[in-house]
């Protein structure tokens, strides 16, 4: 600990100069954490200020005054304190708009409660007049028909006399079964004090239970510890002001209300010089980025334009990205029927590898670590489709492959080791000078969006791998497929 001390010593006397009631052993396990960085420090303990500070200034401010809400209007003490004090917060004390804001509430709440009701009611009345004959027959046959459950019943059961009939009966035989399976354990619960309105659920757990009261206790008084815990939490959270309880109990229930922070009058001033100087934006974060650049405006108006020059730049480039791509969308040949494929073409180049994944019999194989047979079957189809279209030069490209061998009349190439990718290599073979003709007779099969775009101002028409092996059934199996269903 000594050690500790040493070395950070200046920067505690620092920190205790700014922040007089935070201890040495505090300010040091933060510097400890923060690797000795005493602007995050600062940073850090001026905003535990405002954490701390902004209950104690409200209670201050409008304590006395929100104790009198409560007892004057019913809804207020229905809700948090806190609340309460943050509505005269906004309000700026002003106690009738307060008074008005929790009237306008409440009826909100009273014309809310009072629809539902009206309708619930309305939905009753509707559905006694729908099925007045069925509750006479159900009245006649000892159904409770002022009980809720037996007009739903006859609304999903569609009126049907009948199943309701069965369907009560059958709930009241298996509530007195259980009444009488269960008399001698529930006249002994009710004996040991254990008291519940509805006997119901008595016979009900004792079902669960197996009979055994024990068990039986166990769960009442679990669900009513629980049952008193919630109701105290509401107490305490809407009704008790930290005046009235202890420092320890101040500190934990009122750790839920200290969401909002207060601005000292240095942080006040801080801010107008700032703002004053051109830095905009959120006043917490302002502050934050104030202090960690050693309370520097100068430095912090810089790293603010900084900022906003960085993200410019990137909405800039999300910009030209989206019309780049759309851009390319819009450029791809699309086939319907086997006579849309263009006329003319001399050259088409594939791109093997963003072809593998599009059928799902290639897929299966270059997932299954096939990837040589897969490169084979590409090849393969291509060599097929091309003796039906006797196109002069057709080229497959991947990215890596050792089987270089032609097939057929399809040209196997691998962008490595002069290249890094299949994308480089057909930039750069449609960028030579001796292809500028040469690229509006010329096809590239590719779905990457980025390649396309690229091909595209060089003047390549593009076809999307999908589209190629559609072209491919229709030309190699018309058999199979009727062309006007193709979309």
């Amino acid at each position: 600990m000594a050690s500790n001390q040493q070395t950070y010593d200046e920067q505690v006397r620092v920190l205790q100069e700014r922040f007089p009631h935070a201890s040495t052993n505090h300010l040091i396990r933060l510097l400890q954490k923060h690797a000795g960085d005493i602007d995050q420090v600062r940073a850090r303990l001026v905003q535990r200020d405002f954490h701390s500070n902004k209950w104690d200034s409200l209670e201050e401010r409008f304590g006395t005054t929100v104790t009198s809400l409560q007892q004057e209007i019913p809804s207020a003490q229905s809700l948090k304190r806190i609340r309460l004090l943050r509505l005269m917060e906004r309000f700026s004390g002003d106690v009738e708009a307060v008074r008005k804001f929790l009237q306008k509430v409440e009826e909100r709440d009273h014309e809310v409660n009072a629809d539902w009701r009206t309708s619930l009611h309305e939905r009753r009345e509707e559905l006694k007049n729908k099925y007045a004959t069925q509750l006479a027959e159900l009245t006649q046959a000892g159904i409770n028909v002022d009980c809720r459950c037996t007009l739903w019943q006859l609304e999903k059961n569609q009126g049907d006399v009948n199943k309701v009939i069965e369907k009560m009966s059958h709930r009241r035989e298996k509530l007195a079964e259980l009444d009488t399976k269960y008399a001698s354990q529930i006249a002994q619960l009710a004996a040991d004090g254990i008291e519940i309105k509805n006997k119901r659920c008595l016979a009900h757990l004792l079902e669960k239970a197996d009979g055994q009261v024990d068990v039986v206790k166990q769960l009442i008084i679990k669900w009513k510890d629980g049952k008193g815990k919630n109701r105290e939490y509401r107490h305490r959270h809407r009704n008790i002001s930290p005046s009235d309880t202890t420092t320890q109990e101040t500190h934990g229930v009122a750790s839920c209300w200290r969401n909002r922070r207060e601005l000292s009058s240095d942080d006040i001033e801080n801010l107008k010089q700032l703002r004053s100087a051109g830095v905009h934006g959120h006043p917490m974060k302002i502050l934050a980025m104030y202090h960690e650049c050693n309370e520097s405006i100068e430095l912090t108006k810089a790293r603010k334009d900084h900022e906003r020059e960085m993200r410019n730049q990137q909405r800039e480039e999300r910009s030209s990205k989206r019309a780049l791509f759309a851009e390319a969308q819009t450029g791809y040949v699309t086939i319907n029927n086997r006579e849309d494929w263009p006329r003319d073409i001399e050259q088409v180049y594939l791109d093997g590898n963003n072809m593998m994944f599009v059928v799902k019999s290639l897929r299966r194989l270059c997932l299954n670590r096939a990837g040589k047979k897969t490169e084979r079957a590409l090849a393969e189809i291509a060599s097929a489709w091309n003796e039906q279209m006797h196109i002069p030069n057709v080229e497959i490209i991947f990215d890596a492959t050792h089987q270089l061998d032609q097939i057929g009349s399809v040209k196997v190439s691998s962008a490595q080791p002069t290249h890094r990718t299949t994308d480089d290599m057909l930039v750069e073979i449609a960028r030579k000078p001796e292809n500028r003709e040469k690229n509006k007779r010329t096809i590239i099969i590719t779905s990457d969006r980025a390649l396309a775009a690229l091909l595209q101002r060089e003047g390549c028409l593009l076809m999307k791998p999908y589209n190629w092996f559609a072209h491919c059934v229709m030309v190699l199996t018309p058999d199979l497929i009727r062309c006007e269903e193709l979309t």
